[in-house]
């Protein structure tokens, strides 16, 4: 892809790129200069589904995704903090952010949440110094996230004369999980039992998973709130694991390749919890499930798991 620059204090500003493709990665540098800036109406009207976004990036222009009606994914750092009025204006497919978030610094995502009121999926990273050393502790330096909709209704008071809001959906909760800009997570999980009223139970399982698969900022009390969720409705908390990679274009905040996890670390099915029948049950459930989905390997490891864990107490029953 071809783009057209201005070059402004030694640093660049992308005004347009030329011809678009489905997937738009923005260079770090161009001619030698590094990319700080996204004009206006950079990208509008264009075909675009995937948007990579520099680290570099401070600021994007006033309708900088205008009428992008296919764009469905951004990748962005939160020190792109200067965004321009009406950015997302006519792009209400946008379903996932993929935001790479430097603790302790001013950030873009809670200015990012409020553009976006539809059902908003959020990777959130940790970047920056001691990331090495976290990841060697074994600290968990990311959260997925769901961050529900909601909408606005303008309702009038005849007789009154009044014009009022009513807000429809408890996204609008979840998107004031912040001190200043700085995101808060016990807020987020403090907000559990509105979303289980509000939500269906596919997004709120699909919620639950994504905290307890990626805990961080997760205080125990909340992570016990959470699987108790996943364990009532082990159900649907399966066929999430099973069909995650296969979601389509916004995805699913959930890693593929997860049912043992779910098995065994959150549903405790290896533990000593309820009878063998009960758990044979649940597990030719779960592998029925599996087969359903063509997901071979997922069968293979069931009926592994239900030969180890049931199938030996049965033999000793029968002897």
């Amino acid at each position: 892809m071809d783009f057209s620059y201005t070059v402004v204090g030694g640093n660049v500003r992308i005004d347009k790129v030329e011809e678009p493709q489905r997937e738009v990665v923005v260079p770090e540098t161009v001619g030698g200069y590094l990319v700080t800036e996204l004009g206006e109406y950079v990208l509008a009207g264009s075909g675009v589904e995937e948007v990579w976004l520099p680290g570099g990036l401070r600021k994007i222009g006033a309708y900088g995704f205008y009428n992008c009606e296919n764009l469905r994914r951004i990748h962005c750092s939160s020190r792109t903090t200067d965004l321009g009025t009406g950015l997302f204006a006519g792009a209400g497919g946008v379903g996932f952010v993929d935001i790479c978030v430097f603790d302790g610094e001013k950030s873009c995502l809670k200015e990012l949440l409020s553009e976006l009121r539809q059902t908003l999926r959020v990777r959130l990273r940790l970047c920056g110094q001691g990331e090495e050393e976290s990841r060697g502790r074994g600290v968990f330096l990311e959260a997925r996230l769901i961050f529900p909709e909601y909408y606005e209704e303008s309702v009038e008071n005849t007789p009154a004369r009044i014009l009022y809001i009513e807000t429809h959906g408890c996204g609008h909760r979840y998107r004031y999980c912040f001190a200043g800009t700085q995101f808060q997570y016990q807020k987020y999980d403090e907000l559990f039992p509105h979303a289980k009223v509000q939500e269906p139970e596919e997004l709120v399982a699909e919620m639950a998973l994504g905290r307890l698969q990626y805990p961080l900022g997760l205080a125990e009390k909340y992570r016990g709130m959470y699987q108790g969720y996943v364990a009532g409705h082990w159900r649907m908390a399966a066929r999430l694991m099973m069909e995650a990679g296969r979601q389509g274009a916004a995805g699913s905040i959930l890693e593929p390749g997860g049912v043992p996890w779910l098995v065994e670390e959150i549903l405790g099915f290896g533990q000593e919890a309820g009878g063998d029948g009960e758990l044979g049950e649940k597990l030719q459930e779960l592998i029925r499930m599996a087969q359903e989905a063509g997901d071979t390997e997922t069968v293979a490891w069931l009926m592994d798991f239900r030969h180890r864990r049931v199938l030996p107490g049965k033999r000793r029953f029968e002897l």
